[in-house]
């Protein structure tokens, strides 16, 4: 149960290099009121280049970031400790992720690794160019060199500039059996045996799960009864409905619905998707539309549409749902900065609070509990 007492902070990793429309600040620290949804700026965490996406081990009081740079052959992973009074964050070190462009990093179920996906838009041919690579954390919560990384190969992607891997997140099953990497340029989720530290990773039984030519998987997410997984789709702008089948490794489609109205054709790209804290509802995010789209969720795990919400700016790179399950804040990486919504615990329907939270290039927003 949560204490009187304790603090809930919204870490958002902005880009500050390189960035349009303006330069972000790095990492901005808000303090967050749980019944009236306001951020209030705590601090600031500038020396950093392009934080572009942020994970969070509140247990530890940590924080950690990928640094999103495409003109550098090799990007970074960031740790942070975080004063659990205020927010603030302070450097404990970094390690290069064997890849370029890292775009997304995430633990396994024990908080011990990390996973760190590179997009790779590097020169192909370009060294060390891994799409992924997997770190230990040391006690002080730092990070030890990478001690695993892959190179995807397979079969061309559809995609007009470029036909190679692309990948843009590694997802640790909830069982701590497997680590499935989305690549978005190969149209597969890879599927690698969990590592112990100093292995290398390799390929489970079920090595990939092939989703349509030209899907583009992005990310994915499991339900919280750990037996389905819901995968978005960047280029053809749907969700996916997986089953998981623990032993093999093994995911079977069986649904894909449309991320946009019938009467929408102008250019779109997804990014983000969650499932709420109750297992009840998904949500996905339509860049070009932008919108956030809204599913209620089947015993089944199958998923039926609600609607759209306006995301009340441009490009919603990402969203998170509060803590507390009653808000969604929309990072609007394009303009219009951090949008807050009030969310319907019961129907999973969003209203807009119309408070807003002026940044210039938001890219991903953890929420961090403590006391």
């Amino acid at each position: 149960m949560r204490s009187p007492m304790s603090k809930t902070f919204a870490f958002v990793g902005n880009l500050n290099r390189n960035a349009l429309p303006g330069e972000g600040k790095g990492i901005s620290v808000f303090h967050f009121n749980d019944r009236t949804g306001d951020l209030t700026l705590a601090s600031e965490y500038l020396p950093i280049d392009n934080p572009g996406y942020l994970a969070i081990d509140e247990k530890r009081k940590r924080l950690y970031a990928a640094v999103e740079i495409p003109a550098w052959n090799e990007n970074m992973a960031v740790a942070f400790d975080i004063d659990p009074a205020t927010g603030a964050l302070s450097y404990i070190n970094m390690q290069p992720t064997l890849g370029n462009t890292t775009c997304h990093i995430g633990f396994d179920q024990s908080g011990e690794l990390i996973f760190a996906s590179n997009y790779t838009v590097a020169e192909l041919g370009a060294r060390p160019g891994n799409a992924v690579a997997a770190f230990s954390i040391r006690t002080d919560g730092g990070l030890d060199p990478a001690f695993a990384a892959a190179i995807h190969e397979g079969k061309n992607a559809i995609l007009p500039t470029d036909k190679r891997q692309h990948g843009h997140c590694a997802v640790v099953s909830p069982d701590n059996r497997y680590v499935f990497v989305c690549d978005l340029g190969l149209d597969r989720i890879m599927a690698y045996n969990l590592p112990a530290k100093g292995e290398g990773l390799a390929l489970a039984a079920t090595p990939f799960t092939q989703l349509p030519d030209g899907a583009g998987p992005r990310h994915m997410t499991f339900h919280p009864n750990g037996k389905i997984a819901y995968v978005i789709n960047e280029l053809n702008c749907t969700v996916s409905v997986l089953h998981y089948n623990s032993e093999s490794a093994e995911f079977t489609i069986s649904q894909t619905l449309p991320t946009l109205p019938d009467d929408f054709s102008d250019t779109n790209t997804c990014a983000e998707i969650a499932v709420s804290p109750d297992g009840r509802f998904l949500y996905g995010s339509n860049r070009g539309h932008n919108s956030i789209v809204s599913y209620a969720i089947a015993e089944t795990g199958a998923i039926s549409l609600i609607g759209w919400t306006p995301s009340q700016g441009v490009g919603p790179r990402n969203f998170v749902i509060d803590p507390s399950g009653r808000f969604m804040l929309v990072a609007n990486q394009k303009g219009g900065g951090i949008a807050i919504f009030k969310r319907d615990i019961e129907t999973g329907t969003l209203e807009d609070t119309g408070k807003r939270i002026a940044l210039q290039s938001p890219m991903r927003i953890v929420f961090g509990t403590f006391g």
